[in-house]
């Protein structure tokens, strides 16, 4: 592969593990500004619609995982406790590195329009899914309207739009410093 090649665009895609090594840092960056930003609300303090996928899941799952021992097992393994802020905090990332894996595995070559349109996209989709199926069936209604006010509604869609635009923008600029790396060491 030519430097040539690396400038026009041609290895600028990446490889697999590039894609997926590139979607978890910008997506650890990404969820680290999220993680902040939904803080900030906390300290002021504004409510705002989180921990919505893990109640679902809780409520879909949570009996079975009793029933199944993964509960004793996971509390005699010292484990934190999945009502605790460490759990919490544990699968706000997990779920943001998985969303970023899926952002840099499928849909970012998918999307068309510059990083910022396509993580725009993307925010928007994953909050339509939140605000129109997984918080009205925890009965909280749409977009949470039961429970949170239009500034709490408002501060996550924020918080939450920022994540993706944040993820799309740093993948688009990492990853091709990722491919150029290879590119260079292939020459070597």
């Amino acid at each position: 592969m030519s430097g040539a090649a690396v400038l026009d665009g041609t290895a600028l895609r990446g490889t697999v593990s590039q894609r997926a090594a590139a979607a978890l840092l910008a997506g650890g960056l990404a969820i680290v500004v999220n993680t902040a930003l939904l803080a900030a609300a906390d300290a002021i303090p504004l409510v705002t619609a989180r921990g919505g996928l893990l109640k679902l899941l809780t409520v879909a799952f949570g009996d079975t995982l009793a029933q199944s021992g993964v509960g004793a097992f996971w509390t005699r393994a010292g484990l934190p406790a999945p009502g605790g802020t460490t759990f919490q905090l544990g699968f706000h990332v997990v779920v943001g590195l998985a969303m970023a894996l899926l952002y840099g595995l499928a849909l970012e070559a998918w999307l068309a329009g510059p990083p910022w349109r396509k993580g725009l996209a993307y925010a928007v989709a994953v909050w339509l899914a939140n605000a129109l199926i997984v918080l009205p069936l925890l009965g909280e209604g749409v977009a949470g309207s039961r429970s949170l006010g239009l500034a709490g509604m408002a501060c996550f869609a924020a918080a939450h739009t920022v994540f993706f635009v944040g993820l799309a923008v740093l993948f688009a600029h990492v990853l091709p410093a990722f491919a150029h790396r290879l590119a260079l060491a292939r020459h070597r």
